[in-house]
């Protein structure tokens, strides 16, 4: 054989003993078991805290509302049991209805009563009807309205004096899923009223 010859075959066989290794290296020995990496190569992943949802410009973001107590307690009025005849009683059966007089400088401003249900808004249709079929000749002051006010979750308000059915002024308010039943005292409208703006926001 040349050495011409014995280059060529050299090279040959030099070539081929590559590609074979080659092969091994890549999917190693038939019926050698491959040992998969389980050295985790990506990064870690830092869960993002949850962002809030953008709302409209003057949108509220639905919650329960300011605590009713902590309001009364603010306003700088007491409070006691309340034992009077409760509207909404009638009306939220079966769902928790919270009630309080409210005392002034020791003198009665009225009463409230709240109950917080996922169907207030239904509550509060039938608590209008109800009242509407009701009220007596003797019914004046009837304001029944819905209240849009910027930067403030929507109310429905409704107020009236009906000797007939109460002494003493009633104002309903619908605010979020709360609904409020006052009792007003008479000259006390202002401490009443303070106490909605605050529960309202």
């Amino acid at each position: 054989m040349t050495d011409k010859a014995k280059l060529t075959t050299g090279l040959l066989t030099t070539m081929l003993l590559l590609a074979v290794a080659d092969i091994i290296v890549i999917e190693g020995l038939p019926g050698s078991k491959v040992i998969a990496d389980t050295t985790d190569t990506k990064p870690p992943v830092i869960e993002a805290k949850k962002k809030r949802p953008t709302l409209p410009e003057g949108a509220v973001a639905k919650h329960d509302g300011p605590n009713v107590m902590n309001v009364i307690t603010e306003r700088g009025v007491e409070t006691t049991d309340a034992r009077e005849p409760i509207i909404l009683s009638r009306i939220v059966e079966g769902e928790k209805l919270q009630s309080k007089v409210l005392l002034q400088d020791g003198d009665r401003a009225g009463m409230i009563a709240w109950v917080d249900s996922s169907k207030v808004k239904k509550h509060y249709l039938v608590l209008k009807e109800s009242l509407h079929s009701a009220f007596t000749p003797e019914v004046e002051d009837l304001l029944d309205e819905t209240q849009r006010r910027e930067g403030r979750p929507t109310r429905n308000l409704l107020t009236f004096y009906d000797p007939g059915l109460l002494s003493e002024r009633v104002v309903f308010v619908r605010v979020r899923e709360r609904l409020y039943e006052f009792h007003v005292s008479e000259g006390k409208s202002r401490v009443i009223f303070d106490i909605i703006e605050d529960l309202t926001k």
